[in-house]
């Protein structure tokens, strides 16, 4: 498992917070697509020079927070939070973030781990409404699954909140961030940089898992960056069966490749799950130095290979933002203002700009702490 969880979590019906888990919990068939209609020599010099300009924008970090009005008005102490964990390391990350950010705030948070089943994800919140709870965070909350529980915790006056969901806000969830559409923009960095690297002569392969309906959105905005930048690049799909990650998934993408020698690009909708092994599998195919890769996400091994030259870009995942953009929900709600639709921030990571420490989660904004403390008027 990697330590560094993109920004994927959500299943065929709702979601799993990591693909692992997910791969236990949920059934769902998957298969390879190609839409490809090749691709001319001719470059699109206008399309070029507007990628160009997206990717210097998306390469800069990000030095703002997503929320920079502040609360105004005094946000109540004492508060207890539940966190619900699906227990697998990528899941428990989250845990230690949240308490940082909430003792900030003068709350407490309970982290609760779980095997990521339903039924004991339901019995983790019913314990937490039981005990008292003020609020319950469950990440890739699936209404359906959890249906009885969110209507038991709006009953009780126990706020829920969560990200990386295909959930609504509303109807006993207070909250969602890193919502499918919030996620688009990374679709279209990753076809920029795929563009702006080849000089407007790519094509490209996405490498999706369809299971997960959360991803669609970046899927969606690749296609459409592909087209709006290069419109004489190509792109085709494959679709990665739940049964196949950690297992044979590079050996799918190599057989892909094999059979379709004009793709020089590889697009990863998780880079976590689809990109582990898969540069030494190029590399074993002859394929080092022909296909290049790019994708959503990020863990350890893949900024490992990044640092050596075998992955293009990532648009890593920022697990301080989904955290504290729950707290700040909460936080508001408490304080009687109205609650922010905000979105985490995006990076475009190459080579040149990975920071130096990537064996644990880091944050996108590096001075977070100090900025959420100036919003929340603590210090």
């Amino acid at each position: 498992m990697s330590k560094q969880p993109g920004s994927f979590r959500g299943r065929a019906k709702g979601g799993a917070l990591a693909i692992v888990l997910a791969a236990v919990l949920v059934t769902a068939s998957a298969c390879g697509s190609s839409d490809s209609s090749g691709s001319s020599s001719k470059v699109d010099s206008a399309g070029l020079k507007a990628a160009e300009a997206t990717v210097a924008k998306a390469s800069e970090r990000p030095t703002t927070i997503p929320v920079t009005d502040p609360v105004g008005k005094p946000i109540p102490k004492g508060k207890k939070l539940t966190f619900v964990s699906c227990g697998v390391e990528a899941c428990a990350l989250q845990g230690p973030i949240l308490a940082a950010g909430a003792k900030s705030l003068g709350w407490t948070v309970d982290q609760v781990a779980t095997d990521g089943s339903a039924e004991k994800v339901q019995g983790a919140i019913d314990a937490a409404i039981r005990n008292g709870a003020d609020a319950v965070i469950l990440n890739a909350a699936d209404r359906d699954a959890y249906s009885k529980q969110i209507a038991d915790a709006k009953k009780a006056g126990v706020q829920f909140v969560t990200c990386c969901s295909l959930a609504t806000a509303g109807d006993g969830l207070l909250y969602n961030t890193a919502t499918d559409k919030q996620n688009g923009p990374i679709g279209d960095y990753l076809a920029a940089q795929v563009v702006t690297d080849s000089k407007g002569k790519a094509n490209a392969l996405y490498v999706n898992i369809s299971a997960f309906q959360i991803l669609k959105q970046v899927g969606d905005t690749f296609d459409a960056g592909m087209k709006k930048y290069c419109s004489s690049c190509s792109v085709d799909n494959l679709d990665i069966p739940l049964t196949s990650l950690g297992k044979d998934a590079p050996d799918r993408i190599i057989s892909y490749l094999r059979s379709h020698p004009k793709v020089n690009y590889i697009a990863l909708s998780v880079a976590d799950a689809l990109g582990t092994g898969l540069p030494a599998a190029l590399k074993a195919a002859g394929l080092g130095d022909k296909v290049k890769i790019v994708g959503q996400g990020g863990g350890t091994q893949n900024f490992t290979d990044m640092k050596a030259g075998s992955i293009d870009a990532l648009v890593p995942a920022d697990l301080f933002s989904y955290d504290y953009l729950m707290l700040d929900a909460l936080a508001r709600h408490w304080a009687g203002v109205p609650v922010n639709d905000a979105g985490p921030p995006y990076w475009l990571i190459t080579k040149s700009t990975v920071p130096s420490d990537t064996s644990k989660p880091f944050p996108v904004v590096e001075d977070y702490q100090a900025q959420w403390d100036k919003v929340w008027g603590v210090s």
